[in-house]
């Protein structure tokens, strides 16, 4: 977990305003764009939301997307069962899975919040139609989806100019993009 602040002053006199935790606001803001991706980019039906990872971002992700949605289903899956169960217990009604292949199998919706260096999610555990948020390759060095799937997808991205550089799934296939969150938000 990254340990940061945010300050807040008047621009005139500098005089502090506000001290924030900027670890919560970037959990809050991440899952509220991957919110807005899902909410234009995914079924209106969507019933199974499957979650890779047990960090803030799981956390704040499942928290974000029980707002749009009236999932049957949430499932958790964590290279650690145990911290995968204590996300379950700490936000209810989730299900910890054995493996990305059972979290991800026939789920409508998907987030990919680790810090994999590898990929983790591969083309045969997608069904397809499903949406995927991935937001835990934002490095060049990692990576959470396969490359087979990452060329057959649709990439839309929140910042063409950060995600091109920072965007490890990115950087690494040169997946070329389809339009930006932003200008899809636009258009509907």
């Amino acid at each position: 977990a990254v340990v940061s602040t945010q300050s807040t002053g008047y621009t005139l006199n500098g005089e502090l305003v506000a001290q924030m935790d900027a670890g919560e606001i970037t959990a809050k803001r991440t899952a509220a764009v991957s919110a807005v991706a899902t909410q234009v980019l995914a079924s209106k039906e969507s019933e199974i939301l499957s979650v890779l990872g047990t960090g803030v971002q799981a956390e704040s992700h499942i928290r974000a997307l029980r707002e749009l949605y009236d999932f049957k289903e949430v499932r958790i899956w964590g290279r650690t069962q145990k911290k995968a169960q204590v996300l379950a217990e700490k936000l209810g009604t989730c299900v910890v899975s054995d493996s990305v292949a059972e979290a991800c199998h026939g789920a409508d919706i998907i987030c990919t919040v680790t810090g994999a260096a590898e990929p983790i999610l591969q083309a045969d555990h997608v069904t397809p139609g499903a949406h995927i948020n991935v937001v835990g390759a934002s490095q060049p060095t990692s990576r959470e989806i396969a490359t087979d799937l990452m060329l057959r997808a649709t990439v839309v991205c929140d910042c063409y100019d950060a995600v091109k550089i920072e965007s490890g799934d990115v950087v690494q296939t040169k997946v070329s993009f389809h339009k930006s969150l932003g200008w899809l938000c636009a258009v509907r």
